[in-house]
């Protein structure tokens, strides 16, 4: 058996590699676009797979309409200009991407959208903020990153004193979940569900983009030729896995993300807190490492367990090249991002398209715990259109928008504006269409079990070291107790206090 050692010189370069290979291929190949930066109106990369161009026949809300028509009416001085959005390759984004041509209709304005994979993208926007340059006009920041952007953003409230007359009369910014609003938008965090249940009053700087959650994904014609249902703990899950584990035929029990990236972490987080452990312990001195703690212990065994049951490829794959395994039907089961749905169902390129099924995520001694993993928008302080910027940000984020955004056939994902569960057009979708998955987000985020990773300066030193010892007991280097061990010596050596 062959066993990869993983060394901290190693990370960047296999993470950087596979992230940018795989999920550029993956995710080019079924989105239809490519990972550089183009103007709006431009037509999507040629491929044999149809572009589904529906905007015209999509359903637009009242909200949307009247939205639109007020942008029409006070864009006229920023016709013609140009506005640069950076976003990571995800289907919030693209789908954004291909309502753009309305967009420009009714403002004018013209957006050149860089869509490149997370790791890429976090390369890029830091390049931009270290260096001050005007780049981009709008990033998209990840809820895990927003202690190293937010002195870097235009907080949306200083905009709307700034530009009254380009503020939309009905904005509302307390239509969205707590969820998202918590951990994407403010810094500090508001952490405010187990294990943590803590308010840090923290300052908005920048509006919630999308809000993937780790559900359970399932193939339904599989259990059901069994005569069976989905397990929901991890007992239950494993035997699953099991059960359905048969390479001879070319289909694994599950599969998972092993690769030293911030995906094992999403990945383990789902583990780690239905165990009743945590990374930090917090009180008013800081954050302090608790990743050693017997209940974490218990949770990396529980997880590495899989790995006897799940696809190989697990070991170099992060959420992009899971959502492939998915679509070629190579695996039974998965915790994956809610967002990728609109990657395995999609009729065109996906082998398993319609054979899917979603639960929330297994459940442990203290539940089920489905990680959040989202990304807010700001307006750059060194934009040069930080007028038209506004507008866009408005226009990006309100619940029409989001209406419409949810019909592409291609690029749906989870809304992250409450009311958009009550149109009657996406109800419809949820009860009987393609946005059937939304069931279960909207359960989890109902909940109070919703986990995510914390920021403060410190956190991208610590993810590598997390990232590379969970790996490491992924793949049999290590056992999960040394894995663990290890990872608590090497962040307290740059500790062992933390601060916000």
């Amino acid at each position: 058996m062959l066993i990869m050692s993983i060394s901290r010189r190693n990370f960047l370069k296999y993470a950087g590699a596979a992230l940018i290979a795989g999920s550029a291929t993956t995710l080019s190949s079924q989105y239809l676009v490519s990972s550089t930066s183009r103007p709006s109106g431009t037509a999507t990369t040629t491929t044999t797979v149809p572009r589904l161009d529906d905007l015209e026949k999509r359903y637009k809300p009242p909200e949307y309409l009247e939205f639109m028509e007020w942008l029409q009416s006070v864009s006229k001085p920023y016709e013609g200009k140009k506005i640069v959005t950076a976003f990571e390759l995800e289907p919030s984004p693209l789908a954004l991407q291909r309502m753009d041509p309305e967009h420009l209709q009714y403002s004018g304005t013209q957006v050149s959208f860089e869509l490149a994979p997370f790791v890429q993208n976090l390369l890029n926007t830091g390049l931009a903020i270290s260096t001050q340059a005007p780049t981009y006009d709008l990033m998209n920041v990840d809820n895990a990153q927003v202690a190293k952007f937010r002195d870097h953003l235009i907080p949306p409230q200083e905009l709307a004193e700034r530009y009254p007359d380009l503020t939309y009369p009905k904005l509302d910014t307390e239509g969205f979940f707590k969820s998202v609003w918590s951990f994407s938008s403010k810094y500090p965090q508001d952490l405010i569900y187990p294990p943590y249940e803590m308010d840090l009053n923290g300052d908005v700087f920048q509006w919630p983009q999308d809000m993937p959650m780790m559900i359970r994904f399932y193939r339904k014609d599989l259990y059901e030729n069994e005569g069976i249902t989905p397990g929901r703990t991890w007992e239950e899950y494993f035997e699953d896995l099991k059960m359905f584990d048969n390479p001879n035929i070319g289909i694994y029990g599950g599969g998972s993300m092993g690769l030293p990236h911030p995906s094992i972490l999403f990945e383990f987080l789902t583990h780690l807190h239905s165990f009743g452990g945590k990374i930090w312990d917090i009180d008013d001195n800081g954050l302090r490492c608790v990743i050693d703690s017997d209940e974490a212990i218990t949770a990396l065994e529980n997880y590495v367990r899989f790995k006897s049951y799940s696809d190989p490829t697990s070991s170099g794959s992060t959420w992009s090249e899971l959502g492939l395994m998915m679509s070629t039907g190579r695996v039974a089961n998965a915790i994956q991002f809610a967002d990728y749905a609109s990657v395995i169902n999609n009729p065109t390129t996906s082998l398993s398209s319609g054979k899917w099924g979603y639960t929330p995520t297994p459940s442990g001694p203290e539940g089920s715990f489905s990680t959040f993993a989202g990304a807010g928008i700001g307006v750059s302080k060194y934009s040069r259109n930080p007028e038209a910027s506004w507008l866009w940000l408005q226009y990006a984020t309100s619940l029409g928008t989001q209406i419409v955004s949810m019909q592409d056939p291609l690029h749906h994902s989870a809304p992250t504006r409450e009311k958009a569960y009550d149109d009657p057009v996406i109800q419809q979708a949820i009860e009987s269409g393609n946005l059937e998955y939304l069931k279960v987000v909207k359960e989890v985020i109902s909940g109070n079990n919703v986990a995510t990773l914390i920021s403060f300066p410190g956190w991208p030193q610590i993810r590598v070291i997390l990232s590379i010892q969970l790996a490491n007991a992924w793949v049999g280097k290590t056992t999960p107790r040394q894995a663990l061990k290890k990872a608590k010596e090497e962040i307290d050596n740059k500790g062992p206090l933390f601060q916000f």
